[in-house]
């Protein structure tokens, strides 16, 4: 009998090998509250901690696996769902996460016209944003923020998990059939709008707009995909070649990294990357050299479930730090990027007063990711929580189906 004939097998070895306790898989959590730790970092890019950021050393970086494991977490717990059931369930979520979009940018936005009283506007680096804005009237600005076609702050990040949500009643339904069919369907939207740069443009200051969504279905996609391998009771393969090669893979960057000063078309490859899909690495269109560093992560992750840090990540516990903060993503995210949006201003202007790396932007900086890190410490503390179960109760006499979906993650 597969896994999927029989919910308690499945239960049982991911109770075993990833942690399941009352219905939630803490292995996702944990993996989700190291991700929400270091995308905060790296939203502060005006600092030098983000430098020391594990996203520098290699291709792909928290984002990609944030999505992955958004797409296993909606197979999980929508997969057993009726598609009337499933459709609303995902709709009512897309719906969520563009409220709390119009949150972020709501707070970023008065955050930043604060500050604007205060220091010089030529100075910051939001200013385009802001000085569009200021351009317009009240209706037109209104229009521009709700239309989710704009980047104040960090707003394109929700931007699109709320296309993905919209997207995944087709890919979860796909994957039910055959494990491999949303990939199947994400494929060639993926290869379509990375090829011909199939990207939305700021409607304020006509920029591209980072996290393109079309492309990044794909990683989505795939994490849709192997939830749906588990539930289905497909193997993992676990050649020592495959393992050899996805090393590599995770390695290279840092191959590359030693190669650079003394090959110049190295350089001139990593200053370009960002710019070509087929041959580069760029983020916003998902380059399959971004796509195979992820997946190839993962793989690793799934097969040397004993290397050190991993071995930390599957101990996780339900009550862990980073459990409990991958539990609360979207409250958790939404406060530490309007935080980030108006630290990452005060640590440029720190840079500016006293220079790049001084003293002084070097003392702000680290005031200010500290406060951050512990204010989500707090976020994930028993306070919070209580409001938060609150809340589930209310959701769960609202939609009593939806309150009792098995592995949610």
């Amino acid at each position: 009998m597969s896994i999927s004939d029989d919910p308690r097998k499945l239960h049982r070895k991911l109770s075993r090998s990833w942690g399941v306790t009352g219905g939630r898989i803490h292995l996702i959590d944990a993996v989700r509250g190291y991700c929400l730790v270091n995308i905060f970092v790296n939203h502060i890019g005006a600092g030098v901690l983000t430098h020391l950021s594990p996203s520098n050393v290699g291709f792909s970086d928290s984002a990609e696996l944030f999505v992955f494991l958004a797409g296993m977490s909606a197979y999980l717990s929508s997969s057993g769902l009726a598609p009337a059931q499933r459709f609303d369930k995902f709709w009512r979520r897309a719906g969520t996460l563009y409220l709390c979009n119009l949150v972020l940018i709501a707070f970023s936005l008065a955050g930043l016209l604060l500050l604007r009283r205060f220091v010089d506007p030529a100075l910051m680096q939001q200013r385009a944003v802001l000085d569009a804005l200021a351009g317009n009237g009240l209706a037109i600005d209104l229009a521009h923020l709700a239309g989710l076609r704009q980047s104040v702050g960090f707003s394109m990040v929700l931007r699109l998990y709320v296309a993905l949500m919209l997207a995944a009643p087709l890919l979860v339904w796909a994957a039910s059939r055959r494990w491999w069919l949303a990939v199947a369907v994400a494929l060639p939207v993926w290869a379509l709008a990375g090829h011909f740069k199939l990207v939305l443009h700021d409607s304020l200051t006509g920029a591209p707009l980072a996290l393109t969504i079309l492309p990044w279905t794909l990683i989505f996609a795939c994490g849709v995909a192997a939830a749906a391998a588990l539930k289905q009771g497909v193997r993992v393969p676990r050649s020592p070649w495959l393992v050899a090669g996805a090393a590599g893979v995770v390695l290279s960057y840092l191959l590359l990294i030693a190669a650079a000063p003394h090959a110049p078309t190295v350089v001139a490859w990593a200053a370009g990357r960002n710019e070509h899909f087929w041959l580069g690495a760029s983020k916003s269109f998902q380059s399959p050299l971004r796509v195979l560093h992820a997946l190839s992560l993962v793989y690793l992750a799934i097969v040397l479930a004993r290397a050190p840090v991993v071995r930390l990540l599957h101990a996780a516990g339900g009550d862990s730090l980073l459990a409990r903060l991958g539990r609360r993503s979207l409250p958790v995210f939404v406060a530490s990027s309007i935080y980030a949006t108006l630290a990452n201003e005060l640590v440029n202007l720190a840079n500016l007063k006293w220079g790049a790396a001084s003293a002084g932007a070097l003392a702000t900086e680290a005031a200010l990711v500290g406060a951050g890190l512990a204010a989500m410490a707090w976020m994930a503390g028993p306070g919070p929580a209580r409001w938060a179960r609150a809340l589930a109760e209310l959701r769960a006499a609202r939609a009593p189906v939806e309150s009792r979906e098995p592995l949610s993650a």
